[in-house]
């Protein structure tokens, strides 16, 4: 059994196609193709459905990626083994997240204790980290508060305010606070349905009876940010996300309980490994 061309299959059906594979692995495409084909070659067995640019798994292909993820997964755990007795001075370690902002300080902590080791950060949606995790690519994830089941075991938590962002010009700018109750027919500018931050800040105008202008959703906390400085409309973000920018004035709200959720995951089942135990440990503490 070649371990080249098990990894090339395993990459394609991670990434759903060839392109995508070849990138995240950081070879040709040709190579990859190569691989796979020899793998489909030696045991008489399609793996893929290709249809142009397309490709799908076959039955076989189902079931033996089901197979390589706990194959691949077991080679980590191994190299993780390895890397524990050796004290973590060198390897590499993978963390999803959801945004930057909230995980500065977590990789600024392992660098003060560890600083040989490698750290690869992979930024997506909450769903993208889940699944990164499931995927076995990150050992932690980092995600605004989500549904978890018993796959996964929760770090650490970290709690942040929920502010109110204006134009530096704003007649608001230089208040303390305001209360929720100003906010009703005002203006505002908002992410996505399903950010986080977003349906903690709805359930409390909820609460308040509050209903803003909403005059536009848009899908990045950084586009909010613009949308703000522009003068559309006030926006919402929390606290560690404002960064440094003179264009924009920030606020508490007043009479709400306005406070979002960060949590440090990983796999239940990755949890009691000797590297996953001291990684967890400096990922906790630098998250506190």
């Amino acid at each position: 059994m070649n371990h080249a061309q098990l990894k090339a299959f395993h990459a394609v059906a991670r990434e759903g196609g060839f392109t995508a594979a070849a990138r995240a692995e950081g070879i040709s495409q040709p190579t990859l193709t190569v691989q796979v084909r020899a793998l489909e070659q030696a045991y008489n067995v399609p793996l893929f459905h290709r249809r142009g640019r397309q490709v799908s798994l076959t039955r076989a292909g189902e079931e033996l990626f089901t197979l390589t993820q706990r194959y691949f997964s077991l080679e980590r755990e191994t190299r993780e083994f390895l890397l524990a007795e050796g004290g973590l001075s060198r390897g590499r370690m993978t963390i999803a997240a959801d945004g930057p902002f909230h995980l500065m300080p977590l990789i600024r902590g392992i660098r003060e204790e560890l600083p040989g080791l490698e750290i690869v950060v992979s930024v997506g949606n909450s769903a993208a980290v889940v699944q990164s995790l499931l995927d076995y690519q990150a050992e932690f994830g980092l995600l605004s508060e989500y549904r978890m089941d018993d796959r996964f075991a929760v770090l650490a938590a970290m709690h942040h305010p929920i502010v109110l962002m204006m134009p530096a010009a704003h007649e608001w700018a230089g208040r303390p606070t305001v209360s929720i109750t100003e906010l009703q027919d005002h203006p505002m500018v908002l992410r996505e349905t399903g950010s986080s931050t977003r349906r903690t800040f709805e359930a409390a105008l909820a609460e308040a009876g509050v209903r803003p202008d909403v005059v536009l959703e848009i899908g990045s906390r950084e586009a909010v940010r613009e949308a703000v400085a522009a003068g559309l409309g006030l926006g919402v973000v929390q606290e560690p996300e404002l960064g440094e920018d003179t264009r924009i004035a920030w606020t508490r709200i007043e009479d709400a309980d306005l406070q979002a959720t960060e949590l440090i995951v990983c796999l239940e089942e990755r949890r009691e490994s000797p590297v996953m135990r001291r990684l967890a440990k400096l990922i906790g503490d630098a998250g506190r």
